[in-house]
């Protein structure tokens, strides 16, 4: 019997000791800085970084830990593997700089809830995978893409072919040459679609093929709605598409969508 109650007791203090240490856990900031004199992880500062590159802080950290980008400017390209990450400026959109390095997307989303914002992000070129983000997971993403600025590229912002549940707000988008916007990449079976996304408040200018906001054939449920925009492609089932304001108006190409309340205006975009 003692050796049983002592077992028992171990095992007891183990789980303990377990449980302390699980609770204990808290996420951590991670401090990126491309020009600081030494480099501490995870830093505390701009002035005192824990990284000189994004990818190694995101590299480095684990679920809901939070990225400062301080002011900058950032040659690489970026995968996320970490759910629920945030990656954020310090100084904003105007002052932090992210270039892709080589010729692929400068931010590759392959994690759930992952927030990325106040960012100018510039793709390589024109290129096929030349996109300023691309969410690659399927599910429930979450992704949330805010305040950001994207110039030039083939495709701003991608939700791929099964991305549900993302937002995609107050963002800037110019000189892309296919899409600024792009929901549902392979618009057909057998992939399900990119549903019950929102898009709204953002500037998508420039788009010279498919649309400035585009949804593709298996787009159903999302909500677009407050944008600025060269054009709107709607295809699809179910969408909410209002109060947008385009240069030539919005042509609804799917099946029971709500198409209303939007506005011309040949110089909504320069």
């Amino acid at each position: 019997m003692r050796t049983l109650s002592a077992f028992a007791l171990a095992a007891v203090t183990v789980t303990t000791v377990l449980l302390g240490e699980a609770a204990s856990a808290t996420a951590s900031t991670r401090w990126v800085n491309d020009d600081a004199a030494t480099y501490f992880p995870p830093g505390t500062s701009c002035v005192n970084a824990g990284y000189a590159t994004i990818q190694a802080a995101v590299t480095a950290a684990g679920p809901d830990d939070i990225i400062k980008v301080c002011p900058g400017t950032y040659s690489e390209n970026v995968t996320i593997s970490t759910n629920n990450l945030t990656v954020r400026s310090t100084g904003g959109a105007s002052v932090t700089t992210v270039s892709a390095a080589v010729s692929f997307h400068v931010f590759n989303i392959a994690a759930l809830g992952v927030t990325l914002k106040g960012l100018t992000i510039r793709p390589a070129g024109v290129a096929d995978q030349d996109f300023g983000v691309n969410v690659a997971i399927d599910g429930n993403t979450k992704v949330k893409l805010l305040q950001n600025v994207i110039a030039s590229g083939r495709i701003g912002i991608n939700l791929g072919c099964s991305s549900l549940g993302s937002t995609v707000a107050h963002n800037t988008l110019n000189g892309q040459t296919e899409a600024g916007i792009n929901i549902d990449t392979c618009e057909a079976p057998p992939f399900p679609g990119s549903h019950d996304n929102k898009v709204h408040h953002n500037t998508a200018c420039g788009a010279t093929s498919t649309a400035s906001i585009a949804l593709g054939g298996s787009s159903d449920t999302n909500k677009i709605h407050h944008n600025d925009a060269t054009t709107i492609s709607v295809f699809g089932t179910g969408n909410k598409v209002h109060h947008n304001t385009t240069q030539v108006a919005i042509v609804d190409n799917g099946t029971g969508s709500k198409v209303h309340d939007n506005t011309v205006n040949p110089g909504v975009c320069p």
